[in-house]
């Protein structure tokens, strides 16, 4: 089989050829063709390189007209196809938008290829068949292709034993620069793993309570979108790093982004200095001001932390309107006397003399209760520890006012560990921590 789509976002872009041979007893028995309207314009490139026009497209049936036709010559079978995880990621998303759910089995050539010759530069279909002398009178077209991967794949049975073979059929979800025994050889325990591309660039870091499922889960699911094919297509390498349970790969995760940037991440990038409203009291009242969480002056009450000025204002500004607050008042307008939503009964008049000042301020200190930080439960610095009982590994989690300072497998490196410089506070390892004390309240803590 062969599918030629609009581009590579197995979201946004649909399938606009379909070429497939089917194929019983190592004989051709059906050749089957659709030109289809993908539902969007043609790229020029692709028309260009493909010789297919745009409106061509026009009026031909959609993926929906033919799907059901197609599931039924699929269903049961093994779908042969040249980087079929490509195909397979359009296939499935087309099919489940549907409600349709066939069954088949996957052999990719350029997997099978790759085991057979793994000294060749280059694994691409035409590569392969100028090496193998195979024609191509037409390329860039579902059916002409898939007629050149059904000659490929004739001659690469010749040259691969059957049990070779057969591997590959139970190995469909490896990405082409990996083979199953390396996924397989992943432990299944509690940790952080890397996946490196091409010169060892790193291109995510990822966690599990289960490595070896969690890794094997990115290669079963890439078809869910660009980004998660993208990145597939790219893995060379896994490292693997085992922790003691999950507090430990959370907080190992966490640290190893913010360290090493890779190029996949994006929840847990590198952040900038976090902001938090202070809330000093004025002989007028309070003034919220906006200030980087570690020039706070020690024991300032102060509520909130933010990734930027942006979000910090538009929280306040939200709480206000809840809240009837002014604007004026909490530092957000300019203007003296009554504020313009006072007069629209927006703010309730703190500012022109309609409402005492203190129960203005005690609206906003009840709306600046939900973002206080949490009170760090202990007197000083403590080590939280977590136990894999079944590898026998033990770790001590040394932290200090909700902050990270090290992850030790020898307690006896405390003393060192506790002299470090202070660690930049961390929104992420916050609730890291937060929210593992609150699911595990029967942690092991010792007090440092």
């Amino acid at each position: 089989m062969d599918i030629k789509t609009t581009g590579l976002h197995p979201l946004r872009d649909g399938i606009w050829e379909i070429g497939l041979l089917l194929v019983d007893q190592d004989q051709v028995v059906t050749r089957q063709h659709w030109l289809l309207d993908p539902g969007m314009a043609l790229p020029a490139g692709i028309s260009r390189v493909s010789g297919v026009l745009a409106a061509e497209l026009q009026g031909q049936p959609r993926f929906a007209d033919i799907a059901e036709a197609l599931a039924a010559a699929l269903q049961g079978r093994v779908l042969v196809g040249h980087n079929l995880r490509f195909a397979h990621a359009f296939l499935r998303r087309a099919f489940a938008r549907l409600g349709l759910r066939p069954r088949w089995r996957q052999l990719c050539t350029l997997q099978l290829a790759q085991s057979l010759s793994p000294q060749l530069a280059d694994y691409g279909l035409d590569a392969l068949c100028a090496a193998r002398q195979i024609p191509r009178f037409i390329r860039q077209r579902a059916l002409p292709d898939a007629e050149a991967v059904w000659q490929l794949l004739q001659q690469l049975q010749r040259a691969a034993p059957g049990a070779q073979v057969r591997a590959q059929l139970r190995k469909a979800a490896v990405p082409r620069y990996l083979n199953a025994e390396r996924l397989r050889a992943l432990p299944e325990r509690p940790g952080v793993y890397y996946f490196h591309g091409e010169n060892q660039a790193l291109l995510y870091v990822g966690k599990s309570r289960n490595l070896r499922q969690r890794v094997q889960s990115h290669f079963q699911n890439d078809h869910s979108s660009r980004r998660a094919l993208q990145m597939a297509q790219q893995v060379r390498d896994i490292r693997v790093r085992p922790t003691a349970g999950e507090l430990g790969a959370l907080l190992l995760e966490a640290a190893e982004v913010k360290r090493l940037l890779p190029l996949y991440n994006r929840q847990l990038r590198r952040q900038r200095e976090l902001l938090t409203w202070a809330l000093p009291a004025t002989e007028a009242g309070i003034a919220p001001q906006l200030n980087g969480l570690e020039q706070l002056p020690a024991g300032m009450a102060h509520t909130g932390l933010f990734r930027s000025r942006r979000q910090a204002q538009s929280w306040l500004r939200q709480m206000a309107r809840e809240r009837q607050l002014c604007l004026q008042l909490l530092g957000l307008e300019s203007g003296q006397g009554g504020c313009f939503a006072a007069q629209l009964g927006q703010c309730r008049g703190a500012c022109c003399g309609r409402e005492p000042r203190d129960e203005h301020d005690a609206r906003l200190l009840e709306g600046c209760e939900r973002l206080r930080l949490a009170s760090w439960p202990w007197a000083g610095p403590v080590a939280l520890v977590e136990r894999d009982t079944r590898h026998d590994y033990c770790q001590w989690h040394v932290l200090d006012q909700w902050r990270h300072l090290a992850t030790l497998d020898d307690p006896a490196q405390l003393e060192t560990a506790l002299q470090q410089p202070a660690q930049p506070f961390s929104l992420d390892a916050y609730h890291i921590l937060l929210g593992h004390l609150r699911r595990h309240p029967d942690t092991e803590v010792v007090l440092l």
